[in-house]
């Protein structure tokens, strides 16, 4: 038996290194090589928009589609294959992220994640990296335009980070390590958006360094002293930031038109917080003839140029000016749901309210306002500027001395972050020195491979050293997963405990603050208290029974109720031959599709509010609707808005795999007799007998 498993093991292994030499062949190399050429001029043609990259990258996609059709045909097609045509569309992707429509690029990209999830039955999943050194380039690609979407308008920065490091680990194992650079630059922005100036440094500085070490040409190195300018700008060391600056002006000709307009409006930022406002005008103007002279009028860079004009109006005095500027751009950031740039807005408006004596009008924008989280400290700095004067001008002067501490504190957090920043330039500068002899040391092991592979050594020993190589590597693996498994049974331990003690504490606090409140509101807290402790129990199932599923979705609607008011119906519907206790389902999902309707429907609705569930038999399926009487389904607001759709679309993907009945779910808009929309109705499917694992 031994034997026999050895010959076998044997067998595999020459027939791994046969493939292996064959992908390694100089032929399969040229056509990688043409293939990253191909789409590396694609992507320089949509760095500058050209105008017929949109045809080009369309006809590639068409020859692409109508090669995977005839392969398709003769059941010759394969994972390279389907990669082309991904790698256009993300091509495509790029081109809608810089256009006047980015919203477009959404779809494309969240197909081309999905697409890379499934490769190798759902390899990422487990490992959290592809196979394919090509499909991780083309994910980190897709986190990068994700995470770009989140940063411009100021959404989700947690999110943002995360896709942009899971970004930068994917290029590690790529084919494109060249981007890696701009991985940690756009790393670094992330961090300067949430105020971690510290960590923003060092991945400006890892930036340089992969520079060096990946040996790319210098002209990578201008975007990245424009982020450490804007880093020593935001510590207040106007000093070291203006030579940044003067080194970042010196290649504004080999900027594309995006970096050229971020250079230019960092250096009137670089003005405007040094006072110079008439030379931040001049360099907001020369931003704004920029954009147009290249064609940028309705983008994202033209409306952010304007609302720093406004500011700059302001300070100069002009303020008609100043409230052209805001009538222009304002709308834009209203239309994109931009939290940060509104409250910009705002506090220009506060400002020239300020400046005319208006205390009124001042009270009004800061009674319109809803903050939903923490405004960067140079907005909040800014607004306190403008606030002291509106509480000088009232004589609060109190209030106006609170103001001015806030920003005493801001300017000692500056000092930390100086402190913190030096202490991150002495470990960058000790983990850029590790990297380079990790770097020196692959590159010593290539050439030598390289060596090897030219002597003309005999069949006989080159397989004797490749057999032995691989079975060097596969004990290896093998030592490495049995590590793996047990670093994971010990990870599950820790969240095991941390997943008893969190519902502990939250049910002392809970019951806490019911003994000590009114009849109604431990009224309230009961219920919030059940709903909690029932959503705990579900939620680690992975079905539930029909009828505790309702029960549950009752305790849900009655905490709810309070938040919808007098005015809302709420019925249950069970057909007479419907038995719920034998009926099984998803758990969760009937609460889902129940806080979607509330939400995303009867939430903010004015007047009668109707929600509906109604469960009925139609052979051997068991059909159950949700239904409302709110503005209807929007497939685009519900996918930007939440994630309980994804999860039943996903859940359902899994358990079909495996059933030879499949769950069918679907979400129509319901329509009066003149075809007006009345309402929505989500309707799940259920055979019986269906399995669950």
């Amino acid at each position: 038996m031994m034997k026999k498993s050895t010959l076998t093991t044997l067998f595999i292994c020459v027939i791994v290194a046969m493939q292996t030499a064959i992908s390694c062949s100089p032929a399969a190399d040229n056509r990688a090589q043409l293939r990253r050429e191909r789409l590396r001029n694609l992507d320089d043609s949509i760095t500058v928009l050209a105008p017929s990259v949109l045809d080009s990258i369309n006809s590639a996609i068409d020859n692409t589609q109508q090669m995977l059709a005839k392969k398709q045909a003769n059941n010759t097609i394969t994972t390279s294959d389907s990669l082309a045509l991904q790698e256009y569309r993300m091509c495509l992707a790029r081109y809608y992220w810089l256009s006047d429509h980015p919203e477009k690029a959404d779809t494309i990209v969240q197909d081309i994640i999905n697409f890379a999830y499934r490769q190798n039955g759902g390899y990422y999943d487990k490992h959290k990296v592809c196979r394919s050194e090509r499909l991780n380039s083309l994910l980190a690609n897709a986190f990068q335009l994700k995470a770009a979407r989140n940063h411009n308008f100021h959404r989700e920065p947690k999110q943002t980070l995360q896709l942009y490091t899971e970004s930068y680990r994917l290029l590690f194992r790529s084919d494109n390590k060249e981007a890696l650079p701009k991985a940690c630059a756009n790393l670094a922005d992330a961090y300067i958006q949430v105020n971690d100036i510290p960590g923003a440094a060092k991945w400006y500085r890892r930036a340089l360094f992969l520079v060096d070490s990946l040996e790319l040409p210098k002209k990578e190195n201008i975007t990245l002293y424009m982020g450490l300018a804007q880093i020593y700008l935001s510590l207040h060391d106007f000093r070291t930031a203006q030579i940044y600056y003067n080194e970042t002006e010196r290649y504004f000709d080999l900027m594309s038109p995006q970096m050229q307009a971020y250079h230019v409006n960092n250096l009137g930022n670089f003005y405007y917080y040094t006072k110079n406002y008439p030379k931040a005008l001049d360099t907001f103007k020369r931003m704004e003839r920029l954009l147009i002279k290249r064609g940028m009028t309705n983008k994202f860079d033209m409306y952010l140029c304007r609302i720093n004009l406004a500011d700059v109006y302001l300070n100069l005095g002009q303020l008609d000016e100043a409230r052209h500027c805001l009538e222009l751009c304002e709308p834009y950031f209203h239309k994109n749901g931009d939290a940060t740039a509104l409250y910009y807005c705002n506090t220009i408006h506060i400002g020239i309210a300020a400046r005319q004596g208006n205390a009124a009008e001042v009270e009004r924008v800061l009674r319109s306002e809803h903050l939903a989280h923490e405004m960067p400290y140079t907005m909040v700095n800014i607004r306190n500027q403008y606030m002291r004067q509106y509480y000088e001008q009232k004589g609060n002067y109190r209030q106006a001395y609170v103001n001015l501490q806030a920003n005493i504190n801001y300017d000692d957090s500056l000092e930390h972050n100086r402190s913190n920043m030096r202490s991150a330039e002495i470990m960058s500068r000790f983990t850029a020195d590790t990297l380079k002899l990790h770097h020196d040391l692959a590159l010593e092991h290539k050439n030598a491979m390289i060596q090897t592979a030219n002597m003309k050594t005999t069949v006989a020993v080159s397989v004797a050293i490749m057999l032995l190589m691989l079975l060097v590597l596969w004990m290896m693996y093998m030592r490495k997963k049995q590590l793996q498994n047990k670093v994971s049974i010990m990870n599950l331990k820790l969240n095991n405990v941390r997943n008893r003690i969190s519902p502990h504490f939250m049910f002392n606090v809970l019951n806490n603050k019911i003994v000590n409140s009114g009849k109604e509101e431990a009224s309230e807290l009961m219920e919030l208290a059940r709903l909690i402790r029932t959503n705990l129990d579900m939620s680690s199932q992975p079905y539930m029974y029909l009828n505790r599923e309702l029960e549950f979705v009752e305790q849900y609607i009655r905490v709810e109720r309070y938040l919808l008011g007098d005015d809302f119906d709420f019925s249950i519907d069970i057909a007479p031959d419907v038995d719920t206790a034998k009926i099984r389902i998803p758990a969760m999902f009937l609460q889902i599709l129940t806080e979607n309707a509330i939400v995303h429907g009867l939430k903010g609705l004015e007047g009668h509010k109707q929600l509906h569930i109604c469960i009925r038999r139609d052979k051997d399926i068991t059909i159950i609707s949700v239904r409302d009487n709110g503005p209807g389904f929007n497939a685009r607001r519900a996918l930007k808005k939440g994630t309980g759709l994804g999860i039943i679309s996903q859940t359902i993907a899994v358990t079909n795999e495996h059933n030879k009945h499949k769950m069918r779910f679907e979400i129509t808009n319901r329509e009066d007799k003149e075809g007006n929309v009345v309402g929505c109705e989500a309707t799940l499917k259920m055979p019986d007998n269906i399995t669950f694992k």
